[in-house]
């Protein structure tokens, strides 16, 4: 994964998934924190940077405790992750939230580059544009798009490396997910556009729109 890439992929997240550094339940009744990081079961969580609200540390017990708070409060989950704040007394670190966003993009890089499945479209991820890159893992974060869950023409055009193909078939089937959906195809467009012109693939374009591609 590029180096840009590393940098800018929080920021992107945090546009559409939010960042929350305490505890709270997710519509589905999952404990959650950071940038939408499921932390459930509680194990998870126990890997985490918690402290106080002032900096303190903590010990596994109170993380542990905290958790079976959140997860017993499902009376708040339509009132959003906000109103968990006021139950809540632990915090991430900043570190601690840059820390889990990095290790769960290893995961999907980690996956697509092993697992034979996904290996048949992204092998070559590596070598991919910087935007191309930035771009799948905003469309892999909830579930690796492989054909097995419905995913069939956006694969085959990150096989190909045609970039126009994967921004016309990008789309996370979701309302909540225009502005998101926008922002991929931007950034497959725009690796289009670095393809096209020889230029330099670690470099990351988005959230500008680059060049011209070709077959706009």
């Amino acid at each position: 994964m590029h180096h840009s890439v590393k940098a800018g992929l929080s920021n992107f997240l945090t546009q559409y998934e939010g960042k929350a550094n305490f505890m709270y339940l997710d519509v589905k009744g999952k404990v959650t924190t950071g940038i939408g990081h499921e932390i459930d079961p509680v194990n998870r969580a126990m890997r985490l940077e918690f402290g106080t609200a002032g900096g303190g540390v903590v010990d596994p017990g109170a993380i542990a405790e905290e958790w079976k708070t959140v997860k017993g409060r499902k009376d708040l989950i339509h009132r959003g992750a906000a109103a968990f704040e006021g139950i809540t007394k632990l915090r991430l670190t900043e570190r601690g939230i840059e820390t889990m966003v990095l290790s769960h993009a290893a995961g999907i890089v980690n996956y697509i580059t092993t697992n034979a499945s996904a290996r048949t479209f992204y092998s070559n991820f590596e070598n991919w544009p910087a935007d191309a890159q930035l771009g799948f893992l905003g469309v892999a974060w909830g579930g690796i798009p492989i054909p097995q869950f419905g995913w069939h023409k956006f694969p085959a055009a990150c096989r190909d490396e045609d970039w126009i193909n994967a921004a016309n078939e990008c789309f996370i089937k979701s309302p909540l997910a225009a502005g998101r959906n926008e922002a991929h195809r931007l950034m497959f467009r725009n690796a289009a556009a670095v393809k096209s012109n020889n230029e330099d693939i670690a470099d990351l374009k988005w959230p500008n729109r680059w060049g011209t591609a070709v077959r706009e």
